[in-house]
């Protein structure tokens, strides 16, 4: 305020001052604080549930303990189920809940129940926030479908559009599933380009495999070598 203002006059052009403005400014400084405490309890809540999400898997891969599920005993196999229940149902959003949806499609196979599994798996798949895991949900799909017969959605799934580390895979499945409808031209072809893929990949072992399928589907021909 200017300096020939008395004390008195000070006084009261700051009180119009904070009639007029004194408000808003309060406002703007509760906004403020409180927006800023309230991003930190935000990170703060979210690093604690990805923490307990994280301890929840971590007791579910203690139970499977490397074995297949398959040969896991009736109390593994239920700690698995209820660990695996409990991310999908409380940490659903996150990669563990993905990653439980996997577990959980693994024990339904393993129970004979794919129509079980082809859901579980559809919901990985259809995620956006890790294309890598939908990625290979769908490679499982495509699995789950064909020994359920349902070749057409099967042969849908198995995009030819597969990254390189998967592309082996997704050619592999295809060939499968002709193979399986007895279309042989198409299933040699979708195996040569597995058999590519892999020897590309440097995935020598299953260029190794799909070779042999592709040598039992034309004994007299010489496949590709890939290698």
């Amino acid at each position: 305020m200017a300096d020939h203002l008395t004390d008195q006059e000070q006084l009261e052009a700051l009180r119009r001052w904070w009639k007029q403005y004194g408000a808003s400014l309060a406002l703007a400084l509760v906004l403020g604080v409180g927006g800023w405490f309230g991003w930190q309890q935000w990170q703060q809540a979210r690093e604690s549930r990805a923490q307990a999400a994280s301890l929840v898997y971590e007791e579910m891969m203690s139970a499977v303990a490397g074995e297949p599920v398959e040969e896991l005993d009736e109390a593994a196999l239920r700690t698995v189920q209820d660990r695996a229940e409990a991310l999908r149902a409380d940490y659903g959003d996150t990669q563990y809940g993905a990653l439980a949806g996997l577990m959980l499609a693994r024990l339904a196979v393993g129970r004979g129940d794919f129509d079980e599994a082809a859901e579980l798996l559809r919901a990985v798949a259809e995620r956006d926030d890790d294309p890598e895991l939908a990625l290979l949900a769908r490679l499982r799909l495509v699995r789950v479908l064909s020994a359920q017969e349902q070749y057409d959605e099967a042969l849908a799934q198995a995009t030819p559009e597969a990254p390189a580390q998967l592309a082996a895979e997704f050619a592999e499945a295809r060939g499968d599933i002709h193979y399986l409808r007895g279309d042989l031209d198409a299933a040699r072809e979708a195996y040569q380009v597995a058999v590519d893929a892999a020897g590309s990949g440097g995935n020598g072992l299953l260029a190794a495999l799909l070779r042999i399928k592709l040598e039992q589907l034309q004994p007299e021909a010489t496949v590709e070598d890939a290698s």
